[in-house]
């Protein structure tokens, strides 16, 4: 690991996505009017999503990384049966997605905050 993110933190560790998006079709299957949420740690995001019933099926998610936007597939975030993964089920598929599954202890993305950028 370099020195910056060592010192300042998982912003500085490029090796990690910079931020995630969900795009929710406000309609389900109408994709003409949609919402934006934006949030530091994917975890952040999906209690969101939870705590305001959205369907899964109406979300899709991307990890901005590299100056890119990377569609994220729903097996990472969702169960089998089309439910949202717990909190503590996302972080293997997750993590693993950028070398070695870490465990809840060694979470990549502890040192950011918990805030959302999106419609209230």
């Amino acid at each position: 690991m370099n020195l910056l993110p060592k010192m300042f933190g998982s912003k500085y560790d490029k090796t990690i996505p910079y931020t995630y998006e969900a795009i929710v079709n406000v309609i389900e299957d109408d994709d003409s009017i949609k919402i934006s949420y934006l949030a530091d740690k994917i975890c952040t995001l999906i209690n969101l999503l939870k705590k305001r019933q959205v369907d899964p099926k109406t979300v899709t998610m991307f990890e901005i990384y590299d100056g890119k936007n990377t569609l994220i597939p729903p097996d990472c975030y969702t169960t089998a049966e089309g439910k949202w993964f717990p909190k503590t089920k996302l972080c293997h598929p997750m993590t693993s997605r950028y070398g070695d599954p870490k465990d809840d202890q060694t979470c990549q993305f502890r040192d950011r905050n918990n805030r959302i950028c999106g419609p209230s």
